[in-house]
């Protein structure tokens, strides 16, 4: 469940003059009516601010140490339909956490449900970041996982969610061009790819240490 507003966490003045609901549906927008504190001094005029309520979320990017091959998934996009881009976007494993979900273990379920694989070993930790801070609330909890690439062929997803997803895997460096190349345009496949770019040589010696793999 979404958390009352806590103005006092804040590291400057927050004055929260109304907090409404104007749409529940697949997603829920509240209206917050607010002040905030100015870098200047003083605080902001009385301004409206929507924000979409959405749960956080895990996303996965599964790799293959040994073949040093990534594994991804591409699926139906109505947002990229509503541009005229491409619907159908490759991008890596992600799912919703529920409430009194263990980070962990959403990661494992949604590997497993998006691409039929397990996880080898722990986790790995990449960061948080928002998804579109300037409106919507949700949050990745970004992970690396250890998998075995050979076994990443098929169709997979939940039929109750309308989800029909293909797997396949690619060596990291056709991936890593195919971002390049503007294939790949979403966030969390451009996080992933990015930090995989820069901890990948270390991962693969030293898969079993997480602390190895901070700088």
């Amino acid at each position: 469940m979404r958390q009352p507003v806590n103005t006092k966490l804040q590291p400057m003045p927050v004055e929260l003059i109304r907090q409404e609901g104007v749409f529940r549906g697949h997603l829920k927008v509240d209206e917050l009516i607010l002040r905030h504190g100015l870098y200047a001094g003083g605080m902001s005029d009385e301004i409206s601010r929507e924000v979409i309520w959405r749960r956080d979320a895990v996303t996965v990017i599964p790799y293959d140490p040994k073949r040093d091959e990534v594994v991804l998934i591409e699926q139906f996009r109505a947002s990229a339909l509503f541009n005229n881009d491409p619907a159908w976007m490759v991008e890596i494993v992600a799912g919703l956490i529920e409430d009194g979900e263990d980070i962990e273990d959403v990661c494992r379920r949604e590997l497993k449900e998006e691409s039929g694989l397990e996880a080898i070993g722990p986790l790995i930790p990449i960061n948080m970041v928002y998804s579109t801070p300037g409106f919507c609330s949700e949050r990745f909890y970004m992970y690396c996982a250890q998998v075995d690439a050979s076994q990443a062929n098929g169709v997979y997803g939940l039929k109750d969610e309308h989800e029909d997803i293909r797997v396949f895997a690619l060596p990291f460096q056709e991936a890593f061009a195919q971002w390049e190349a503007g294939k790949m345009p979403n966030s969390p496949a451009t996080i992933g790819l990015l930090w995989l770019a820069v901890y990948r040589d270390r991962l693969r010696q030293r898969w079993e240490d997480p602390r190895g793999l901070r700088p």
